[in-house]
Formats: structure tokens, sequence, C-alpha cells
């Protein structure tokens, strides 16, 4: 992991550039391709990388100014000063128009991702791949937008939430259910953005009370950890 990211570090691998295939950087680093498959994750995670899927699917490099600002909501969490309702609600404002423009702007192609992306968050037993996929479907819808201002915005706040439930979410513990997107994809799908904007607002609401409730587990560890 620490070889890509000094070569991102280093403009080696710049911006919205595409990482060479796994096979070949499993050789170029000398490493397993399992290995390279979870320092990619461990990275992505982070901020550093974009998997993207479809016909111009691959590992990218991101915007590097998303990192910070992401390690900065969670410090402005734990010292007070922001909370899990903040955050949420700003979801809550952002994503009915989100829903809405995604319904009348995106591609079949795009579509067709989110489609894929619902059905496999349905179909593993997997919560951490399952939190991945739920931010990856939000991801997909706010690319679908064409709106670069929106996608920063959804970004920051998925690739945050993301990191955070992952982290701290109990085995037994769900944050929503996937028919929730289902639901939603199917609004998308036929284009009723009305619809869409909708659901994604009963959708946000059920998300904040599962976050807030996480939220205080993560403060009663940490006090737990300093005490």
């Amino acid at each position: 992991m620490k070889s890509i990211k000094d070569a991102i570090f280093r403009g080696d691998f710049r911006p919205g550039q595409s990482l060479p295939s796994e096979k070949d950087l499993s050789l170029q680093l000398g490493v397993s391709r399992p290995v390279l498959r979870e320092a990619l994750r461990a990275l992505q995670i982070q901020g550093f990388l974009d998997v993207r899927r479809g016909s111009r699917g691959g590992t990218y490099v991101t915007d590097l100014s998303n990192i910070s600002i992401r390690d900065n909501l969670e410090d402005l969490l734990r010292i007070g000063k922001l909370s899990m309702a903040d955050l949420t609600q700003a979801r809550f404002l952002l994503e009915p128009e989100v829903f809405r423009l995604a319904a009348q702007n995106a591609t079949d192609e795009q579509l067709t991702e989110m489609e894929a992306v619902v059905h496999d968050a349905g179909a593993t037993r997997d919560l951490r791949l399952r939190i991945q996929l739920h931010s990856d479907f939000h991801r997909l819808v706010a690319i679908a937008t064409g709106s670069e201002i929106y996608l920063r915005f959804m970004q920051i706040i998925f690739d945050f939430l993301e990191v955070f439930a992952v982290n701290i979410q109990p085995e037994d513990f769900q944050v929503h259910d996937d028919q929730d997107h289902e639901e939603i994809f199917d609004a998308l799908k036929r284009r009723d953005g009305e619809l869409a904007a909708r659901l994604a607002k009963s959708h946000a609401e059920k998300v904040t009370k599962a976050m807030i409730k996480l939220e205080k587990q993560w403060m009663k560890s940490l006090e737990a950890q300093e005490s």
C-alpha cells in the first residue's frame, strides 16, 4: 500500500489517471494479487483511489483535496463541533435534488452500473462489502447528475460515512434495508425524478437514525479508550 501511496504523492499517478491492471501492478510491486487487492481497497477507503465499474471501469486516483476534508470531519465530530445529525441533515437537503437530476440525466450505461451495485448489495452477506456497495450506489447517482459540484459534495459525505460505518459497525447492525435502494433505482430507471426525490428523503430519515446510534457507540468507545 505504501508503494502505491508514495507513487501518488510523487506524481507518478495523477488525479483522474487509471492505475495499471491488477496483473501488471502486482508484477511491478512484487506482491500477490490478493495482497494487492487488500492494499487497493484500503487506499480506496482512505480516499486515494476510486474504483469504477462498467465499460470505463478501473481503479483511478482521486482528487486528494477530498482526503483532508474527510479527515477534518472526523476530527470535528470527535471534539463535538460537528454531529452526525449535522452531516445527515446536509445529505437530507442535497440528495432529493441529486436523485431528481440523476433521473433526468443518467445514461443507460450509468443505470446499468447502478443496477449491478444494487443487485450485488442485496446478494452479499459481507456487511463491510454491503456498506461499500451502498455508498457506491450514491456515488454513481451523484455522477449521473452531470453536476461536478453535487458530485464533489456527495463524494466527501459518502467517503466519510463509509469509513465511519465500516470502522465501528457491529456484526449484527445494518444501516438500512436493501429494499430502499431497489425502490429508488426503480424510480430512476422510470425517469421519475419526483418519486426518486421523495424516496431519497424517506431513505435519509432512516439512515439518520441509524448513523446517530453509531455515533453514540463510537463516542462511548473513545471515552473507554481515554479512561
